[in-house]
């Protein structure tokens, strides 16, 4: 008996939850009414960071993640056949829900809670039972690798390196234009678009978000890059990024689309994890992503000067967690314990196309 459409929007609202790069949420439904069939809207994430597409896979696999919790706390079980028309197609899954026992699962609560936190985080440790954790995610998946790093020394390196992607953000138009056209600039403009970054998301000061604004235009950004801005902007992530409990990185074994959707749903766990056990968590991946366009194509969109930055933030990241072309690199990302964030994005409003069987 198939699914209720009530029950199944209920878990597709759940499954939109995920996160996804600048909050881009590329997936559409398509519901022939026995199964779901999740397609990735290219036109969504058009950055120079999703490079292939594997950021919104990773985006995917965190919805799929998220809808098999809360449909096993709803009495269903999810099956995802992943990329049934082959890798090249949009359609990434086809879902079926069965009925089944009900399934609690104790991420279920955190589900709404999981969210990006870029405040000061404390210089607290991480602590035995967190760190236990969190390594337990991936050896219960089954699948992906997951590399914790708390040394001062190699939380500096990585910071280092992570932080070097904010100077690109400021030399490159591409990735420029693309991060400012997803900032909502007030609450209203994000509830009418449902998307985007609410610009109390990016945890800047008042000052700074004042001054922040004043860098949408490029021509004002490439005069003041003659002053030496690029160069100053990484200093302040760099402190924050180094001043966490750890910084983290989940890796899967290939670098095929199917280990980006799985690795998505191993992180989303991961994720909600880090919530349930109070720690605020921080995506810091824009660099991985440019290192995987340099290695998957060649670099395409990138200067000789950004390829240069990009080589050398591999390098150095390559010094504390052991990276190369043949894995899939999900996630970069900091914890710690900090206050609230001080804003949340928002989600557009679940759409489900009606289709032929």
């Amino acid at each position: 008996m198939p699914v209720p459409e009530d029950t199944l929007l209920r878990i597709i609202e759940y499954g939109t939850l995920a996160p996804s790069g600048d909050n881009c949420q590329p997936w559409i439904f398509r519901w022939d009414g026995e199964r779901l069939h999740l397609v990735n809207d290219e036109k969504r994430d058009t950055s120079l960071y999703n490079v292939r597409n594997t950021a919104s896979f990773i985006a995917h696999g965190a919805l799929i993640e998220n809808m098999n919790i809360a449909a096993a706390e709803t009495g269903y079980e999810l099956k995802a056949e992943l990329f049934p028309r082959g890798d090249e197609d949009p359609l990434v899954a086809v879902i079926t829900l069965s009925q089944a026992p009900v399934k609690p699962d104790r991420l279920f609560p955190f589900i709404d809670k999981r969210c990006t936190n870029r405040s000061m985080y404390r210089s607290d440790e991480l602590g035995h039972t967190a760190r236990k954790r969190l390594m337990e995610v991936p050896a219960k998946a089954g699948c992906g690798e997951l590399f914790l790093v708390e040394d001062r020394q190699g939380k500096d390196i990585l910071a280092r390196a992570a932080s070097l992607n904010d100077r690109l953000l400021f030399e490159n138009r591409e990735l420029h234009d693309f991060l400012f056209h997803q900032i909502r600039w007030s609450r209203g403009e994000a509830e009418r678009t449902g998307d985007g970054m609410d610009i109390r998301t990016l945890g800047l000061y008042p000052p700074e978000r004042v001054a922040f604004r004043t860098l949408k235009p490029w021509p004002m950004v490439r005069f003041m890059n003659r002053l030496g801005l690029s160069r100053l902007l990484p200093l302040r992530s760099h402190l924050f990024f180094r001043r966490s409990a750890a910084i983290g990185m989940l890796q899967m074994p290939g670098t095929s689309p199917k280990d980006f959707v799985t690795g998505g749903r191993v992180l989303q766990r991961i994720w909600l994890t880090a919530t349930s056990l109070g720690l605020s968590f921080q995506p810091i991946t824009g660099i991985t992503f440019l290192i995987q366009r340099l290695w998957l194509e060649d670099g395409r969109g990138l200067s000789n000067g950004d390829r240069k930055l990009v080589e050398k933030a591999a390098a150095e990241l390559n010094r504390v967690i052991p990276i190369d072309r043949g894995r899939a690199m999900i996630m970069l990302f900091r914890l710690g314990r900090s206050g609230p964030p001080k804003g949340r994005s928002l989600r557009r409003k679940v759409v489900m196309e009606r289709t032929k069987p």
